[in-house]
């Protein structure tokens, strides 16, 4: 494969809740949403607020669309975008949606809630692609065709949670977010990211503020190094940034962050990584 035949391109890079202002121009306010361009296979991580810009983008050249969409778990910031992500609404488009079920509902109820008709005038059911649901959980490996495969694991995140890793001919990136570090670098994780060539990792608070939001599900930049450095692996993207993190605050964090691993950096709205 040539270099630009996989490519990783950010459109919602916080978490929480969208933060659009003066404050955000530079790395962005729109949450969790990244596409993964491998040739002409289409994948997305995550459905936040950015999936509307990537839809728009997408259906630009007015080409039918097919895609694999991997949501890590339906929390709002995670799913809220997916409402307003036009590709969806066009006949004769196909997406297969992957996510967990819970106790109390499948994954397919679960991504029908937020568009009931008390929370949004248009039902899942009126959209006009063919959306193909697909149950998931940790420690799935998949094959998807054009010698592409998936892997996941389960995130340590109050009401759980998937992590991703895409793999195609020797390349891989993995898809880290809304997870919490354990005391000790966790060892499966460990594992799941194993010399990989790119890493998305949740890195909503810095070891200072982490001890403040201790159950919250998220974890800080420095553990990210720790645990791609333990791991081999040999890039690290911050990703998740607070919703109260300004850019100036955000560039400080990667200064730092590049100060104990040079290769690292800290995700930006319109970001392309190519691996």
């Amino acid at each position: 494969m040539a270099k630009t035949d996989f490519q990783v391109i950010f459109w919602g890079v916080r978490g929480s809740i969208p933060v659009p202002g003066p404050d955000t121009l530079k790395y962005g306010g729109n949450t969790s949403c990244v596409q993964v361009q491998i040739r002409k296979r289409l994948f997305i991580f995550d459905a936040g607020s950015g999936i509307y810009s990537l839809g728009r983008e997408l259906i630009k050249n007015g080409e039918k669309l097919s895609g694999d969409i991997f949501i890590t778990h339906t929390h709002w910031d995670h799913i809220q975008g997916f409402p307003f992500f036009s590709p969806a609404f066009i006949k004769g488009n196909h997406f297969r949606l992957y996510g967990q079920s819970k106790t109390d509902a499948t994954f397919s109820e679960l991504m029908a809630g937020q568009m009931a008709y008390q929370h949004f005038p248009i039902s899942l059911d009126q959209m006009g692609a063919e959306i193909d649901f697909r149950e998931l959980d940790s420690g799935v490996h998949l094959e998807l065709g054009d010698g592409i495969s998936l892997d996941t694991i389960v995130n340590n995140h109050p009401n759980g949670g998937l992590s991703y890793r895409l793999d195609c001919q020797g390349r891989s990136c993995c898809y880290v977010t809304d997870t919490e570090h354990y005391p000790e670098i966790d060892q499966e994780l460990c594992r799941f990211v194993h010399n990989s060539d790119l890493v998305i990792y949740d890195t909503h608070f810095t070891d200072d503020e982490y001890p403040n939001y201790i159950g919250w599900g998220h974890s800080t930049w420095q553990e990210g190094i720790k645990l791609v450095q333990a791991a081999d692996a040999k890039r690290l993207v911050l990703f998740h940034h607070a919703n109260f993190r300004s850019d100036n605050e955000m560039e400080e964090i990667e200064k730092q962050a590049q100060a104990r691993m040079s290769s690292c950096v800290a995700a930006r709205e319109g970001m392309v990584i190519n691996l």
